[in-house]
């Protein structure tokens, strides 16, 4: 009985000490949550990959699980203060990429935008996502908002909305998928931050924070996504870390 047991509790440090990272994962794009766990949990396999399509999805379990990093965009990171920027995801040499405003034939009055409904893809609560989008658009519109980017088309092709924020990159996915004549007005302050990698760091209050990331799993963390291809990268948006 007492051999039985200690075998048991090896197998089971062994299985804590085999277990990979974790690593949540929330960027909305066209491509599905599930594909692009799929394809990073393939190229990353020493690491366990969860990629999420709706924020309150992922706040509900960092809150009870505790993963040691988070990839995310700088604005949604900054929701999440115990996880401290480790790489910075680049795309064409740009840490940042360009959003627009997105219409149906002709250009958004971007001076208008105060006055007008917007469609966005709730990737912050709701306050932090109003002076998200105000300071993007200089104006406080009225925010109609949607879980996935996918869901952004059909606010427009059913003038739900006047027009939706949008990264260029969606720009040309959205003109590939739609018939609709989609035309996009520029903002002078539309720069968003990429994907970036953050890190879980020990709380500075003694909260019931998990333990801060060590150091042998934010190398293993770090080394698996810069080992990663092309394709896996734009599926975060990204091409290159720094």
């Amino acid at each position: 009985m007492l051999r039985r047991i200690a075998v048991w509790l090896l197998l089971a440090f062994w299985g804590d000490a085999l277990a990979g990272a974790k690593v949540f994962v929330f960027y909305p794009s066209l491509a599905r949550p599930l594909a692009i766990q799929e394809a990073l949990s393939k190229k990353c396999p020493g690491l366990e990959i969860t990629v999420f399509g709706r924020l309150t999805d992922l706040q509900a379990l960092v809150v009870r699980e505790h993963p040691q990093a988070i990839l995310a965009q700088n604005a949604v990171l900054k929701q999440f203060p115990e996880y401290l920027p480790r790489m910075q995801g680049t795309r064409n040499g740009s840490a940042t990429e360009d959003f627009v405003l997105l219409s149906i034939d002709k250009p958004f009055d971007v001076a208008k935008v105060s006055a007008a409904a917007i469609g966005v893809v709730g990737m912050l609560d709701r306050k932090e996502m109003d002076g998200f989008v105000e300071g993007l658009v200089s104006g406080a519109p009225h925010l109609n908002r949607v879980t996935k980017v996918e869901d952004l088309l059909p606010l427009l092709i059913f003038q739900s909305v006047a027009a939706v924020l949008v990264s260029e990159a969606n720009v040309r996915e959205f003109q590939k998928k739609s018939q609709a004549h989609l035309v996009e007005a520029k903002l002078e302050k539309g720069k968003v931050g990429l994907v970036a990698a953050g890190m879980l760091a020990a709380p500075a209050n003694g909260g019931a924070v998990g333990s801060a990331v060590s150091p042998g799993d934010e190398q293993e963390i770090l080394s698996a996504l810069k080992a990663l291809d092309a394709g896996t990268l734009a599926l975060l948006g990204v091409d290159a870390w720094k």
